[in-house]
Order: C-alpha cells, then sequence, then structure tokens
C-alpha cells in the first residue's frame, strides 16, 4: 500500500489589520476632532468672559444712573439748600448737606473708584430754580474709566 500523499494547500495569510496605506488614520481623526472641541470650548470660554465683562460694566452704568436720580430725588427734598450740594473734587468744593456727604459715600462704596462732580447754577431770573448738572465718574477694574451724566433743573413754584 502506498503510504498516504499529503497534498499541500497553501496557506491564505490573514490580515490583522488595515493595508499599509491606511494605518494611523483612526488616530489622526481622534486628533482633528479632539482640536476641534478644544476650539470650540476656547471659543465658548472668551465667549462666557466677554460677556461678564460686559455684564458688570452695563451693571455699573445702572447703578451711576440710579444713584445720580437718587441725588436728584435728595435735592428736591431739600430745594431751600440745594446750593450746599455742589461737590467738585478737583477744585476741592465739597458739598456740606449732609445727604449729599452720605449719597457721595454711596458712591465711593458702590462703583469701584467712584467720583461725582455736581454744579448747581442758580437760574438768571430771580430766585426760580437751579439748573443741576451731575456727573459720575467709575474705573473698572481692568483700568478703562467710564463716566454717566444727566441735567435737570429744579425749579420753585412763584407765589405772588
Amino acid at each position: 500500500m502506498p503510504a498516504p500523499r499529503i497534498i499541500h494547500q497553501p496557506r491564505l495569510r490573514r490580515r490583522t489589520g488595515a493595508p499599509r496605506a491606511t494605518r494611523g488614520f483612526v488616530l489622526l481623526e481622534a486628533l482633528v476632532a479632539i482640536f476641534l472641541f478644544v476650539l470650540g470650548v476656547l471659543g465658548i470660554l472668551g465667549l462666557q468672559t466677554s460677556m461678564t465683562a460686559i455684564q458688570t460694566e452695563t451693571r455699573l452704568r445702572s447703578e451711576a444712573a440710579y444713584l445720580a436720580q437718587e441725588l436728584v430725588g435728595l435735592m428736591w427734598a431739600d430745594i431751600p439748600n440745594r446750593d450746599n450740594y455742589a461737590l467738585d473734587s478737583a477744585d476741592d468744593k465739597a458739598c456740606t448737606a449732609a445727604a449729599c456727604l452720605r449719597w457721595l459715600g454711596k458712591v465711593q462704596e458702590i462703583l469701584p473708584q467712584g467720583e461725582a462732580v455736581v454744579t448747581v447754577t442758580d437760574l438768571a431770573s430771580g430766585d426760580l430754580g437751579s439748573d443741576v448738572a451731575i456727573t459720575v465718574n467709575w474705573i473698572m477694574p481692568n483700568g478703562e474709566s467710564h463716566q454717566y451724566q444727566t441735567n435737570t433743573t429744579i425749579a420753585l413754584g412763584h407765589t405772588p
């Protein structure tokens, strides 16, 4: 009996990975995706930072407007002493009314480096009232200076 004949079949090579030309492509895609994600996060952080700065600036501007209108109300409540509300730190002219001094303390407390200038000018025709100009200044934490200004007339009623 003849010996069994062994037939050799060629072995098929098993491919365990992608072809050489595409190796590392998934890694490159992942790196690009991470890069785009980081850019998006940085963009959102920048947007949030600028929104916070604008919100702070807006809040301080509304505080300055409120403080200026509060002083106008105090002057209306104390019409006979309206000249005692004049205030100019450059000319060393400080207000002497107690309500004005309390108001100035609020300006310095609420606004960063807050200052105010109040000009009281009597009207030309007799004692009919005064023109009042209020300027509130403050400096933001980043060094940018801001100003709010309002003008009004405190008119006295005419009594015959």
